[in-house]
């Protein structure tokens, strides 16, 4: 039977009060092993949410693989993901958003410094961040290949994002949330002083290891220049009670689910 994480008061305490929780390798290797066969696999294909780096050959992103993958459609239901999400949150929730990144080795570029609720927001008519990240490791994160970095207790301000410009080209305006060059980011004044502020974390562990991350929490990371590659899978859920208002443009359903069903845990494992 799949066993769920039990988040404890302390625990929650710290994500809301730094809108962060890692827990050292939550899945095992073996699970880890499986995940990473589906996302080479899916790395071949012309799926419809890839999207690749600036040398147009390296995969950059994958998008809404929870909809036509076994293995991510369990995933999801994890009770050692959902079950947290739920108590994090006070709500049931649903999925919201799946993408996994691949920085590779040598070729990962740049994720600027952004919040990730000015997205939602923004293009998605998401009420509020009532939102959370679950960023699972694929690959043992460390200080040489392109960690996330963290400004602890960001999620708590209220910040002018610098956004650029709209693209040309509407039928891809999408990729504009996804690239290298974000459509919403923040000015160095911002992160200067946010910094000197609270100060800045770069979670670091082997793979299997999982970040809970506040959907207003600051973050970007580094270009990845290593022979190690850092790819990192996130489901985003986000509470039944913050139902995204309907937009004249909306964004493709593998960047946005907009299947509102409440999740309900999986009572057995179904990676391994």
């Amino acid at each position: 039977m799949e066993k769920s994480v039990a988040i404890t008061k302390e625990q929650i305490e710290h994500y809301q009060e730094t809108g962060l929780l890692l827990i050292p390798e939550l899945f095992s290797q073996a699970e880890i092993a499986e995940i990473k066969a589906v996302v080479d696999d899916l790395s071949h294909k012309n799926t419809p949410g890839c999207i690749l780096e600036k040398d147009n050959k390296t995969v950059r992103a994958l998008h809404g693989c929870h909809q036509y993958s076994d293995t991510f459609k369990s995933l999801i239901r994890y009770p050692r993901l959902l079950t947290p999400a739920c108590e994090m949150l006070g709500s049931d929730v649903y999925i919201y958003q799946l993408k996994i990144n691949l920085k590779g080795a040598f070729n990962g570029d740049v994720w600027p410094w952004h919040q990730d609720y000015v997205f939602w927001d923004e293009e998605d008519g998401m009420p509020s961040p009532q939102a959370i990240n679950i960023a699972i490791f694929l690959d043992e994160f460390n200080e040489f290949n392109g960690p996330v970095y963290f400004i602890p207790g960001s999620h708590k301000q209220s910040l002018t994002h610098l956004g650029q410009k709209e693209s040309a080209n509407t039928e891809n305006v999408w990729e504009s949330n996804v690239s290298a060059a974000l459509k919403y980011s923040l000015d160095q004044e911002t992160v200067t002083k946010l910094v000197n502020q609270q100060g800045i974390v770069a979670p670091k562990g082997p793979a299997g290891s999982v970040l809970f991350f506040h959907s207003n929490s600051v973050h970007g990371s580094a270009p990845n220049i290593s022979p190690y590659p850092r790819r990192l899978l996130i489901i985003t859920y986000n509470s039944i009670n913050n139902i995204p208002r309907s937009t004249k443009a909306p964004r493709p359903e593998f960047l946005v689910s907009r299947d509102y069903t409440p999740l309900k845990p999986l009572r057995e494992a179904a990676l391994v």
